[in-house]
């Protein structure tokens, strides 16, 4: 499907909006983080496994399944290694380095893929990550290589 044509600068708007997006999480902010997304939009973990639900339905399920994600976390910072935009769409690579409060720490890399409304909110989220890596630190998975 080709990217949804948007004013001239809201791709700028919309990469900052990803910045925010980060930044919010980082300062374990949900209140002010869900103000950032439209009204019904969604969010999908294609790489998820059992930690996550594939597909999260509509700004209430999202801000149900973040609003308690920071208690888990000491600290957790998102630094954004690069983004690309195009139309209605924000192509984010980040990478996760948490800290939880049991102490371990948690690293991954992401790519995410944001949709942007006309009023520049987030009305679809795709989140990718190591599925392995969450598997293995958060103990749902040991993997051996031979």
């Amino acid at each position: 499907m080709a990217a949804r044509s948007q004013p001239p600068d809201a791709r700028r708007r919309n990469v900052e909006t990803v910045r925010r997006f980060l930044r919010l999480l980082e300062e374990k902010d949900i209140d002010a983080w869900i103000e950032l997304w439209a009204e019904g939009a969604d969010q999908f973990y294609p790489y998820g496994t059992r930690m996550f639900p594939a597909h999260i339905v509509g700004v209430t399920a999202v801000y149900s399944r973040w609003k308690g994600t920071p208690d888990a976390f000491e600290s957790w910072a998102f630094p954004l290694v690069d983004a690309w935009a195009d139309g209605d769409t924000v192509v984010a690579r980040f990478d996760g380095d948490c800290l939880l409060k049991t102490g371990k720490r948690y690293r991954n890399h992401y790519l995410s893929i944001f949709k942007f409304t006309d009023a520049g909110l987030i009305y679809e989220y795709h989140e990718y990550f190591d599925p392995i890596v969450a598997a293995e630190d958060f103990g749902l998975a040991r993997i051996t290589y031979h």
